[in-house]
């Protein structure tokens, strides 16, 4: 990035913008004679409100990113190097009243190919859950993701408004629908996309997902543990592929824990990868079950491992625990 005194300013300019949204709509609700509105109105202020704390976090992470002794910028460079923080700062994040969920996206959400989001397609019993990677580091990491982020949205924004009411109901849709707008860009840039799409129906106790060659997911059971390992190409293969779907079931407590390759495939000073093993290991051996009690002791199991060596590859953390 050449201008980054122009890219802070922007994202100052954003993080002034939402205090004004915040301002708007909460003096404007002090203002009404209805509780209903009222309360509407609180709540979209709320909204603001976590979107300014998002955006000042990741001003400061990444204004300590962009200002290496080297003098290079981190979203230029092809390697990623950071060490774990002492305490994770988790993602807000959209969720049901069922099910507990914690995320973390290191060493920051906006920068690099790593992506985690949710959506609330019936508000008491069903959500979509969507993560991917996109290969490699730097601004072609960072732009895929992007156009995969803005194809996401489309396709959300086309449930809300009912012209596509059954697509994001179906996890092989979801995917197969990416791949088809994606594959240009994916061979344009020379890399692809591994993703993973869940549907969680906790009206049925089912889970249904589809998977573009994504790391399989893990689903912790009362009777020991699932590993989501079915699966199709990556996304940006093939424009013509068909991407099937699994179901699987799911019950009270259970844990389901979704993760990018970083996670697994960071090294330490021996040069062993840390991998599912020790993954399942710390999940099982933990006390805390909770999802954030369960993030930040595989964050501390992980920098143990690795024994002061930097991590070289951005990842995401994802726990939920169905209650």
């Amino acid at each position: 990035m050449q201008d980054k005194k122009r890219f802070f300013d922007i994202l100052l300019d954003a993080i002034k913008r939402e205090t004004e949204a915040f301002n708007y709509y909460y003096h404007a609700s002090k203002r009404s004679l209805s509780s209903d509105s009222r309360s509407l109105l609180i709540q979209l202020a709320e909204e603001e409100r976590k979107h300014r704390t998002l955006l000042i976090q990741e001003y400061h992470n990444l204004k300590k990113l962009l200002s290496g002794k080297d003098q290079k910028v981190f979203l230029e460079r092809e390697e990623v190097s950071f060490h774990l923080p002492e305490k994770p700062v988790f993602r807000r994040i959209q969720t049901l009243s069922s099910v507990d969920l914690a995320v973390v996206s290191l060493p920051s959400e906006f920068v690099g190919g790593d992506f985690f989001d949710t959506f609330l397609i019936d508000d008491k019993n069903i959500m979509g859950l969507l993560i991917f990677d996109t290969m490699g580091h730097g601004l072609e990491a960072t732009e895929l993701k992007a156009r995969t982020k803005v194809e996401w949205g489309k396709l959300k924004e086309l449930y809300l408004e009912k012209k596509a009411h059954s697509l994001l109901l179906s996890p092989s849709s979801v995917i197969t629908q990416l791949n088809r707008v994606m594959v240009d860009a994916c061979q344009k840039l020379a890399s692809f996309i591994s993703m993973f799409y869940a549907l969680l129906d906790i009206s049925r106790n089912k889970l249904t997902y589809a998977s573009a060659g994504h790391e399989p997911p893990i689903l912790f059971q009362k009777e020991g543990y699932a590993e989501l390992i079915e699966g199709n190409l990556l996304l940006g293969v093939d424009k013509n592929e068909t991407y099937g779907e699994t179901q699987a079931k799911i019950h009270s407590e259970d844990i389901l824990i979704m993760f990018t390759d970083g996670v697994v495939e960071s090294l330490n000073p021996k040069g062993e990868q840390f991998g599912r093993k020790n993954l399942i290991r710390l999940v099982e051996r933990s006390e805390d079950k909770t999802p954030s009690g369960l993030v930040r002791r595989i964050l501390i199991g992980l920098k143990d491992f690795m024994r002061g060596e930097s991590i070289t590859d951005e990842f995401t953390l994802a726990v939920a625990k169905m209650h």
